[in-house]
């Protein structure tokens, strides 16, 4: 297990080195936007007023509910069991409480983690995990919603400090033209491009590759 998951860590850290030239400055610089600073998994940024923007309207649990294909995220820790396939499938549960079931393929057969969100505004969630230790449901806003087109079909998200992101789509394939609209999005969020990687799916992309080489 532990060469397992060396090898992704390892797979990762490839993907972002074959970042363009044309940001190898952002490299060394630890990846600076917007005054903030971003690296293989994001630090986020604490500067008052600088957080994550919610959408600029009140997102529709019904609509928002449903498949969502992880085609894009920010490496974190505890997803680095995951090769392939990530999704997530939300239900409204009423009008302040979401379902949430996220799932991936492994190499060792899927994996499926199910908990709660809980809206603390118009497009922000608490989301929380039964299963996973040391949690506070009446923790702060750790989902945000900071883009989400008018059909439903593309959302970005992340917590306020940018320590997380994701690219969520209805389907598992993207056009050339719809990732470059995904990076142009993500980097006026206040994110490094180049720190998103895309996940493999069996319908989609079947590589890992940064953002901004896309």
């Amino acid at each position: 297990m532990r060469k397992f998951l060396a090898g992704l860590g390892a797979a990762a850290l490839l993907a972002t080195l074959a970042a363009p030239a044309s940001q190898a400055q952002d490299i060394f610089d630890g990846g600076r936007v917007g005054g903030g600073s971003s690296q293989l998994i994001s630090t986020g940024s604490s500067i008052p007023g600088n957080e994550l923007p919610e959408v600029g309207f009140k997102v529709d649990l019904n609509e928002y509910a449903g498949k969502w294909y992880q085609v894009a995220a920010l490496p974190q820790p505890y997803s680095l069991q995951c090769a392939s396939d990530t999704t997530a499938e939300y239900a409204a549960l009423d009008d302040s409480t979401v379902s949430v079931r996220n799932s991936c393929g492994t190499f060792f057969g899927p994996s499926v983690i199910e908990g709660t969100a809980s809206v603390r505004s118009d497009a922000s969630l608490r989301v929380n995990f039964p299963d996973v230790p040391f949690q506070d449901p009446d923790g702060p806003t750790n989902y945000r919603v900071t883009y989400l087109d008018e059909g439903y079909s593309l959302a970005i998200v992340g917590d306020p400090n940018r320590n997380s992101g994701f690219v969520l789509s209805r389907t598992p394939n993207l056009s050339a033209g719809r990732w470059s609209e995904v990076r142009s999005i993500v980097e006026s969020r206040g994110w490094w491009s180049c720190s998103f990687l895309t996940v493999p799916m069996a319908e989609g992309r079947k590589d890992v590759a940064p953002l901004c080489a896309l």
